[in-house]
Parts: C-alpha cells; sequence; structure tokens
C-alpha cells in the first residue's frame, strides 16, 4: 500500500479518537499511532480541508494544536459509530477464528464472546464453511517466545541477517512479539548490538531461552519495521519506468521524474548493504545517484557473484 493510503486510512481513524480525547497531547498521539510527532502535525494540517460537501464556513473540520495539545472541531459526523461492510466482517470474523484456534492464546474467552457477537451480526454468511492453512514459517517459535511476554528471560538466538547474508548469535532480552504484514517479528533490546532490534522469526536458525530474568520492556515499543532517521544514510537512485514500483516499498524522501522519462527515488536505508541487494534486483533498471560508497559497494557484490558463476 502506497504512502498515500496509509496516510488516508489513519487519519480517518484519528478524527474519531481525538474526539473521544479531546486535549490529548501530540506525543501521545504519536504514541498511539505509531507516528512521529511531525507526522501528527501534518495529518493535523491535512484536515483543514476536509469536511462535509459545500466546504465552506461550518463544513470544514477545525483542528488545533494549543501548548502541545490537540483539539478537533466540526467533526461530530466522525463520532457516530462505524458499520463495517460484510467483506470487513468475514474478514474480521476469519483472523479472529484464526487467532483462537492458533493455540497461542492461553485464555480467549473474550476473543470466544467476540466471535459470537460477529457471528450473529453477520448472520447466514458466518456460517459459510471456510478452509484456510494460515501458517508461516518461524511460528513454531511462537510457543517458546509467547510466555516471554508477561514472564521476561534472556532468549539466545541463530539468526541470518539477509541484508549483510551472515548467521550470527544474539543474546536477546525480549519485549513483545507481534505480526506485521504476514510475518512474527520477536522485539527487544540485542546485547550484539546494544541496541533494540526486530528479528523476523522465520530467520531464526536456532532458538534457547535461559533462565537470566531479563530487564522489564519499555512502556513504548516502536513497530518492527524499518524507520528513518536523520542518522542513517540517504540513497539516491534512478530507476526506469517499469520500475517505478520501488518507490511504493520504501519511505521516500523524493520522487521526481528526471529529463530521460526515469524516476529518481530519495530515501534513507539502515545500511547501505539493504541498498545493495535492492539494486541486484533490480539490475540495468536502476542507477545509482549518490553515495559513492554506493556504487563501490554495488560493483564489489557483482564482482563475487560474477566471479562465483565462472
Amino acid at each position: 500500500m502506497n504512502a498515500t493510503l496509509v496516510r488516508l486510512r489513519r487519519v480517518l481513524v484519528m478524527v474519531p479518537w481525538l474526539l473521544e480525547h479531546p486535549g490529548v497531547s501530540v506525543e501521545e498521539v504519536a504514541r498511539r499511532f505509531e507516528v512521529t510527532p511531525n507526522e501528527v502535525l501534518d495529518d493535523l494540517d491535512v484536515l483543514g480541508y476536509c469536511g462535509l460537501p459545500g466546504y465552506g464556513g461550518g463544513d470544514l473540520i477545525e483542528a488545533s494544536v494549543s501548548g502541545g495539545q490537540v483539539v478537533v472541531r466540526m467533526a461530530e459526523f466522525f463520532s457516530r459509530p462505524l458499520a463495517i461492510s460484510m467483506r470487513e466482517g468475514l474478514s474480521l470474523l476469519l483472523a479472529a477464528r484464526a487467532a483462537r484456534d492458533s493455540g497461542v492464546l492461553a485464555d480467549f474467552e473474550a476473543l470466544s464472546t467476540a466471535i459470537e457477537k460477529l457471528e450473529t451480526h453477520l448472520g447466514a454468511e458466518a456460517a459459510v464453511p471456510v478452509a484456510m492453512d494460515l501458517r508461516t514459517e518461524g511460528e513454531d517459535h511462537l510457543a517458546q517466545l509467547w510466555p516471554l511476554v508477561s514472564d521476561p528471560r534472556v532468549v539466545n538466538l541463530r539468526y541470518w541477517s539477509p541484508t549483510r547474508d551472515e548467521v550470527t548469535d544474539r543474546a536477546v532480552e525480549p519485549w513483545t512479539v507481534r505480526s506485521v504484514g504476514g510475518a512474527w517479528y520477536l522485539q527487544g533490546f540485542c546485547r550484539r548490538a546494544q541496541h533494540q532490534r526486530s528479528f523476523r522469526l522465520d530467520r531464526i536458525q536456532a532458538l534457547e531461552v535461559t533462565s537470566e530474568r531479563a530487564p522489564a520492556p519499555p512502556d513504548h515499543v516502536p513497530p518492527p519495521l524499518y524507520r528513518p532517521s536523520d542518522d542513517d544514510p540517504q540513497v539516491v537512485i534512478d530507476v526506469q519506468p517499469h520500475a517505478a514500483w520501488v518507490g511504493d516499498h520504501v519511505v521516500l524522501d523524493d520522487r521526481e521524474v528526471t529529463d530521460d522519462g526515469w524516476t529518481r527515488l530519495s530515501f534513507r536505508t539502515a545500511g547501505l548493504d539493504w541498498a545493495v541487494s535492492l539494486l541486484m534486483r533490480l539490475g540495468r533498471s536502476a542507477r545509482v545517484v549518490r553515495p559513492p560508497a554506493l556504487v563501490d559497494r554495488w560493483l564489489e557484490q557483482a564482482g563475487a557473484i560474477r566471479d562465483a558463476y565462472p
């Protein structure tokens, strides 16, 4: 999903929540929706152009920030309960059933009650038999990792990193286990890196739960997917039109079309190794603008592959 649709979905959910929490701080909104405070301010700025048809005085949403507190007015139509469609209801029902039957939850009484209410709401459609296979690689580690959320113990991992194509041994203080985009992640403090890290369960080659108690996790655990920072290296590449899909899979700083019809993408990356792996996939469909170090790494990797296949 591209960044515009992600933002639209966030704003549509954010407005009713803000109406229920008048005067909430910008920082708390950022934590609730897992974005930065600057992104919250940008979203609030967009709200000033949204409202009911007519778009005149009294039709547009009013959003203001005073003393770091957010107030939204003229958006009472968002306070009405959302009605889910049949497709949304069935998707929610199937996900709830899968969670109940996964064996991961020790107590699912509340979930079972919610399932019964959904089935009543959906009526006959809920009785349609559906066979699902939701198993994913790495989920066999869940039985060991799930109890660590409430009883943290240090975990020893043997982990394969695709960006570096290397296997390392890690001691991790676990914080949480969550599923994002169809993949399970263990998040915690990595003693080897001396920093927070996210580990995809399907890349864990060996796992051992030790008897050593781990410190309690922080109050706010960031999402496992990469979020760029100013300290990360910036990459600028040009891609041919058929490869412009890359722009929907990175957090872009800028996008423009060059004079020769290529698309110039600017983004940040946690490490140049990841950018090299992306360029290897794109082949002749991409060219590096900067940094020069990326060109050197790209040529070095290409040379190693060429030498491996004489």
